[in-house]
């Protein structure tokens, strides 16, 4: 009857994780996993110079779902892209690695009673599963320079950074110093405050997705299936014991896993009939479990552009990707090693800086807050915001041009910690309809603060002389720093981070609004467990593709560790 012993819905970065892990313990269980995409093995979507494209490019990747309109956001609709296929969302995303602060993990841990996720376990599980490449040439030392005992070197997934840099970057970091960040020369090491350059999931001009550094040489215990959509779990009372996809049935004797991601694995859960009882029956789904917030708890990052044209010869990206003729010669060159020519350069580098504001923590939104969460932010690792450079040009102003060769320099603005809180909800039980989504985005005020001083800490560091000697005009940002014209601009100019979380919320027994305790397990009903970025209690402060990986990672162990699957080897570390 069995098909396996785990089944695993969904190939993104938990799943791919989850899955590899458990079918390579010594007791060789039966794995299944299940993607609804397609295997995504096209070489050319895995160029990281066009990290920036491969969402809108690759065709079949991407869910492409958006928002419902936004009331703080004029009504706009935001596109919220989800990654389709092996890989998931690494397949498309922009390939920044970085693990978030120490504080978040610790404050995960003591929201959930878990030690397992403390800065001190989950810094061990982040090592086991990266290949760190840390080596850059001795020019860029003075900006990347990470100490080889803070990273893992023998893990499935390989990180690193780009040989060669486009040659404003350096100007841009020196300006950020001159603001007075201080240089970070090891983002990963726990404490992200500062500004330096970000370790990429992507290895000598390739990019690394879960299904790359997970699947390729896979044991025979472990059979993927794709192209196959699972729209509900089957019970046998209140117990999983399968799922149903469009064309068949599949069986599981030790576990069913939901790894679809903060969207569709709650999206499937209300399908299945566990959800809140209310909105399930008023599409006569029948009610296996009543668990209130399944599909609430909708967390996000959103950032806003800032665009800059900048005087010719600035950089050369524009003359790059503006002639057809250089870019299908980089790209056959490209084809040849997947490490060198032009696509092995461009947006390879990126600057990334998490900073601390003053003005935010004074402001009187801040002091709003609960004390236990100003407590929180307040922790010496914990950013405010966040800045990005090297991206395409995303935003212009309706009343500005730029031109297809016009130098231009870009750069996103994210603030942290956000306190919006949204929802998904069914349109109907038909699983073919897509779900409403609504992040609410800036619905709370001390958002709207904490995204104008954000915005506006970025304009400060662009006025700055490094950067302003080589600046024509902003042709992308508000009118001028007022509070008034900051946020109009955002609320035309926002985007989604796609850092979705926190719709099947982990938490403490009896507590509200838990979906899952601290060993994944759904409350209510036995063999069913949610193993991705959904679960997540808090929104780190990060690129939160790390925390998908390391969720994987985590589920791993602990169903090791109670299968007692490596019976024959080194026991997994006890959680």
């Amino acid at each position: 009857m069995y098909d396996c012993d785990f089944l695993i819905v969904g190939g993104g970065p938990s799943g791919c994780v989850l899955a590899s892990r458990l079918a390579r313990t010594s007791s060789s269980p039966k794995v299944l996993l299940v993607e609804a995409g397609s295997d995504n093995s096209d070489l050319e979507h895995q160029v990281s110079g066009q990290r920036y494209m491969t969402l809108k490019t690759a065709q079949g990747y991407n869910w492409g779902y958006d928002t419902v309109p936004q009331k703080q956001l004029n009504g706009q609709k935001i596109d919220y892209s989800r990654g389709r296929g092996l890989g998931g969302s690494s397949a498309i995303n922009f390939l920044v690695y970085v693990r978030g602060p120490k504080h978040d993990y610790d404050e995960w841990a003591n929201l959930v009673d878990d030690e397992a996720w403390s800065w001190e376990q989950t810094n061990r599980r982040f090592n086991k599963i990266e290949t760190y490449h840390g080596e850059v040439s001795d020019e860029f030392k003075a900006y990347v320079n990470p100490s080889y005992e803070s990273h893992g070197h023998d893990g499935p997934l390989d990180l690193g950074f780009s040989d060669t840099w486009e040659k404003d970057l350096k100007n841009l970091l020196d300006a950020a110093r001159q603001c007075g960040h201080p240089l970070n020369t090891d983002l990963n090491d726990g404490n992200p405050i500062g500004v330096g350059i970000p370790a990429s999931t992507a290895h000598r001009g390739r990019r690394v997705t879960a299904a790359t550094a997970y699947l390729s040489n896979k044991p025979d215990n472990l059979k993927v299936i794709t192209n196959t959509a699972v729209t509900n779990i089957i019970f046998q009372d209140k117990k999983a014991i399968g799922v149903q996809t469009s064309r068949q049935e599949f069986f599981a004797s030790k576990e069913v896993i939901l790894c679809a991601g903060a969207l569709d694995s709650p999206k499937i859960l209300l399908l299945s009939g566990i959800g809140p009882a209310k909105e399930l029956e008023k599409f006569k789904i029948k009610v296996v479990h009543d668990v209130a917030n399944i599909g609430q708890g909708l967390k996000d990052h959103c950032f806003a552009p800032l665009t800059l044209l900048q005087k010719p010869d600035t950089n050369d990206r524009a003359k790059f990707f503006t002639d057809p003729r250089a870019m299908e010669d980089a790209r056959q060159e490209w084809l040849k090693d997947q490490s060198s020519g032009a696509l092995a350069h461009f947006y390879c580098a990126v600057l990334v800086g998490f900073f601390k504001s003053e003005r935010i923590r004074n402001s009187t939104e801040f002091q709003a807050l609960p004390t236990s969460l100003q407590n929180y932010l307040h922790g010496d690792t914990v950013p405010d915001y966040e800045m990005t450079s090297h991206t395409p040009p995303l935003w212009v102003n309706e009343n500005e041009v730029l031109k297809p060769a016009d130098t231009y320099l870009s750069l996103l603005t994210f603030w942290m910690n956000p306190q919006s809180t949204g929802s998904l909800s069914l349109q109907s039980a038909n699983p073919h309809d897509t779900l409403l989504i609504d992040p609410q985005f800036l619905s709370h005020p001390f958002d709207r603060r904490a995204a104008i001083e954000a915005i506006r800490h970025t304009m400060e560091l662009i006025a700055l002389p490094l950067v302003s000697k080589d600046t024509i005009k902003l042709v992308g940002g508000p009118k001028s720093s007022s509070d008034e014209d900051i946020l109009t601009y955002i609320k035309s100019a926002l985007f989604s981070s796609w850092h979705m979380c926190s719709t099947v919320k982990m938490g403490r027994p009896g507590e509200h609004g838990t979906c899952v305790n601290k060993n994944f397990q759904v409350v209510g009903v036995e063999r069913l467990r949610v193993v991705d970025m959904s679960v997540a209690p808090i929104i780190t402060n990060n690129h939160t593709q790390s925390v998908a990986y390391l969720i994987g990672e985590t589920a791993a162990e602990k169903l090791i560790n109670e299968y007692d699957l490596d019976t024959l080897s080194a026991k997994a570390v006890e959680l």
